[in-house]
Formats: structure tokens, sequence, C-alpha cells
């Protein structure tokens, strides 16, 4: 292949079509266009290899461990960045078709993004994170491809809730088959346990065993009570910068989910263990993006940006990831909207749960539960479609102290 088509051909994929000239053409000397023929493992699932590749012509199909495929054809938006760059490898990637490809060492890549505006004498080794976008177009591009080719492996609930919540739903299912299933996680068995025993739910005995405990929670309850643990065992991060920010989200879910189980107790068209579920998840797609940040050098290394990109597309990502999960629709509504303070401003909705849990979290923001500004009230939706006037759900809030405290201490496993 002449060099100037292999120039023409690589100057196509990102990161090389926003270098400078003389970078570019010192970097593509490192470069060669190869060939492989159909049935070509490129690399397999679990592998910690050293290279980043692209397509240049032909397919390639991505196998994940579960049995999934997806095709990545050459030509598309998608195939413009590497293949698969998150290690462990996610899936296997084998040519659907004979193809053209090239690979590079991920620490190039890596210095090439960190030094894209500035002078560049040389290059060294690190980890190859593309940019995200000023809107952050390009960040919901590859989370939307982690989510279509099995990849997404962040806020995948645990398994034996994901089986907990199939077998609640299940009408020919037993209390007996649910607390089996329940036994099979000693963690979840002791919050349950510990729940049906907390003065939320605590009968005139204590519950001794598993079966009781679901017997007094009831199978919703129970159902949502697992998925709020399991949620919340999401709050976690290997990367140091997201930590703080990782922490802060977590209490201030549990602040919220607190402040809509009680709210809800008072208003009957509502499931308060719902409502509480509802609080929990009303910031999950801002949960995804910080953990899928670290992927982004532009996110990684500038708060301010991420801050964008998180209110850009926080509702739009926790919507795909709860119904990735087979959610109600209701709360699906609750990770998209929530950030739409005038949502159905025009319609006359009764109050949903997204409306719901707009209202708690206004209180539950403000020192002591106290309540919202007379603008803040006044203009949001929600609050002109509760049942209640602000004196009103204020009191509740103030009688309900100790109902929060428990909540807050039974999420925090307390």
């Amino acid at each position: 292949m002449e060099s100037s088509e292999k120039l023409a051909l690589i100057a196509q994929f990102s990161p090389f079509n926003r270098l400078d000239h003389e970078l570019f053409e010192h970097v593509a000397i490192y470069i060669d266009i190869e060939k492989a023929a159909k049935g070509t493992v490129l690399f397999d699932v679990g592998d910690i290899d050293i290279d980043e590749y692209y397509l240049v012509q032909g397919e390639i199909a991505l196998a994940a461990k579960d049995g999934r495929e997806n095709v990545l054809k050459a030509g598309e938006g998608r195939a413009q960045l590497p293949i698969a760059r998150l290690r462990p490898r996610m899936y296997k990637a084998i040519a659907a078709s004979d193809i053209l490809y090239f690979s590079l060492s991920k620490s190039v890549l890596d210095e090439l993004q960190r030094g894209m505006n500035s002078e560049t004498g040389g290059f060294v080794v690190g980890d190859m994170k593309s940019q995200a976008g000023e809107d952050g177009r390009i960040l919901l591009h590859e989370f939307q491809q982690e989510l279509a080719s099995g990849r997404f492996v962040l806020p995948s609930l645990p398994e034996t809730a994901l089986k907990i919540r199939e077998k609640a739903d299940d009408k020919d299912s037993n209390l007996a088959d649910i607390a089996a299933l329940v036994n099979t996680d000693p963690a979840i068995a002791a919050k349950l346990l510990k729940t049906a025993n907390s003065p939320l739910y605590r009968g005139v005995s204590p519950c001794s065993n598993t079966q009781a405990a679901i017997s007094r929670l009831g199978i919703i309850t129970t159902k949502q009570l697992v998925t709020s643990f399991a949620v919340l065992s999401l709050f976690k991060s290997d990367s140091h910068a997201a930590i703080e920010r990782m922490e802060r989200l977590w209490r201030q879910s549990i602040e919220v989910a607190a402040f809509s189980y009680v709210l809800a107790k008072h208003l009957p068209i509502f499931n308060e263990d719902e409502a509480m579920l509802a609080g929990v998840l009303h910031r999950i797609g801002e949960l995804v993006i910080i953990s899928f940040a670290d992927n982004f050098y532009d996110l990684s290394t500038d708060q301010q940006h991420l801050d964008t990109v998180i209110m850009l597309l926080s509702g739009h990502i926790g919507g795909m990831v709860l119904e990735k999960w087979d959610f109600a629709p209701e709360l699906v509504a609750v990770a998209r909207e929530y950030g739409d303070w005038l949502r159905h401003s025009e319609g006359e909705d009764d109050l949903d749960y997204c409306g719901l849990v707009q209202v708690a979290s206004l209180y539950a923001t403000q020192s002591g539960g106290s309540m919202p500004a007379a603008d803040e009230d006044s203009s949001i939706p929600a609050f002109q479609k509760i049942a209640l006037s602000p004196e009103q759900t204020h009191q509740i809030f103030q009688e309900g102290e100790e109902q929060l405290a428990e909540i807050r201490a039974l999420l925090n496993g307390g």
C-alpha cells in the first residue's frame, strides 16, 4: 500500500483526525495496515493486552461472554474509535469477513490524547481515553455501544437481586421459593432479616429466619428492598477522583429515598417502598456517568466538564439503564425526567413517582427538611399537583423525623 494511501486511511480515525500534520506523519510511521482472514481472532474475553485496534475494511463480530453478538462494520461512526477499549476485554473480536485493520499501543494513544493541545516532541505510555465532546455526544455514543454489545459492566445489578425480582413477579412462586433464593446471598438475607425486625416493620415477636422476614415484609416490599440494597452497593469506584463524588451521591440518594418514603405514606396513591426505591434510583444516570467518565480524558481531568455532561446526559442514560434492567415505566420516568422541573407543566396529570421524588428532594436538600423557598414550590408543577399545602408537607417531615432516621439507618446498613 502506498504511503499516501495509508495516511489517508489512518486520518479517518480518532484521534489521528485531530493531530497536527507533523505529529500525525510521525505517528503514522509506526502504523501498518494489516490483513486478516475471516475467522481470525484479534482478542478474547478477559484479555489484558497492550494494543488498540481499528477496523479499516470488512466486519468484526463482537461476541460477549453470555453469547450475545454485535457486528462492527467499517465506515460506521463507532468504527472511527478503537475497538473494545475496556480492560479486561469484555468480548471476543472475530473477523466476520476478510478485514483490513491496524493497531497501535495504548500507551502511544494516551500520550497523543494528553498532548493534543500542546507541542509534542515525543510520546510515552498510558491508557487511551477518548474525549467526551463538549455536549457529551461521544460519551453517549460510547455508552450506547457498551450497552448494545454486552460490554456494559458497571451498573449491572447483582445476579441474585435480579433473580429475586423475577421470582417475586412470578405468580407461581411462594414464600419458600423466594426465601431459598434470598438465602443464596447471605448479605441480602441478613439485611432483610434486620429490616423485618426494625422499628419500621417490627411485629409482636422477632423474625428468626428469612422466610418469616419475607412473610412480614410481603413479597412486593421484599422486592423493592432487595433492589434498593443492590443499587446502593453500586455506589463504589476504584478511581480516586470519583470516590468523593460517589460518596456524596450515595448519601444524597439515601436522603431523598428517606424523604420519598415518608411523604408517600401520607399519599394513598403511592406505595412507600416503591417511593423509597424511586428515591434511590433517581440519579442512577449520574452514577453511570461518574463511573464511565474515567474512560474519557477530558472528563476525568475536568470536573466542570463532567458536571456539564452529567446535566445534559444523566436523565437519558439513567432511563436507558432502567429500561435495560426491565424496571417499571414509572421508575424509568423517575431516572429519565427527574431533572426536568417543569415536566407536565401544561398537563392535568396526577402526581407520579417522579413528581413525588422531586418534591421530596427539595425538602431533603433543605436544612432539617425545612420548607423550600416560596418561589420554588409555586413554580414547580409537582408541588402544584401534590394534595398537600407546603405547610402540611413540612409538618409531615417534622413529625416523621424518627422514620427518616430509621430509613437512613436501614439503607446505610446501620
